[in-house]
């Protein structure tokens, strides 16, 4: 396991990155963030220490679905990669019991969102067939959720 400093606005990793590795935040702030640095950016999460991160990639192979920026200055991880996974898990069941918490809020949040696209589509629908004028807040949530997905599944990387 190493230990990583970053400064705040310093780009830990990046969307679409290769990911082999997660990461335990031992002081500072970290934001996790889709589309960074671009006109869709949205932060999904600031992480404290004692939290982790990058857990995702590391699991399942795949590019990393978000960047993660420090977002103080001084802010170390410590970068545990595929080999330590296992001794991670034995030496530290208090930090896998919150990283499995961790990931249940997501899951959940991503549900939650999940519902509220499929309102918007529906109420859209519905304005549709009735032959109504849809109202901005559903134009501007749907174009939110389109941008979202269409940089999720483009793996767009972010600056």
């Amino acid at each position: 396991m190493n230990l990583h400093m970053f400064k705040k606005d310093e780009v830990i990793f990046r969307q679409g990155d290769e990911s082999r590795t997660m990461f335990e935040i031992r002081s500072g702030r970290v934001g996790i963030y889709a589309n960074y640095r671009t006109e869709k950016e949205k932060q999904l999460a600031v992480l404290e220490p004692g939290e982790t991160f990058g857990e995702m990639g590391l699991i399942e192979n795949l590019p990393r679905s978000a960047s993660a920026v420090a977002l103080a200055d001084d802010t170390e991880v410590e970068e545990i990669g595929a080999a330590e996974f296992s001794d991670y898990f034995e030496e530290k069941p208090v930090q896998v019991f919150l990283l499995v918490k961790q990931l249940s809020h997501r899951l959940r949040e991503t549900t939650k969102n999940y519902e509220e696209a499929c309102r918007t589509v529906s109420e859209t629908v519905e304005a549709g067939q009735k032959g109504e004028e849809r109202s901005r807040g559903l134009k501007d949530r749907l174009k939110f959720f389109a941008d979202v997905y269409r940089g999720f599944v483009n793996g767009e990387k972010a600056d």
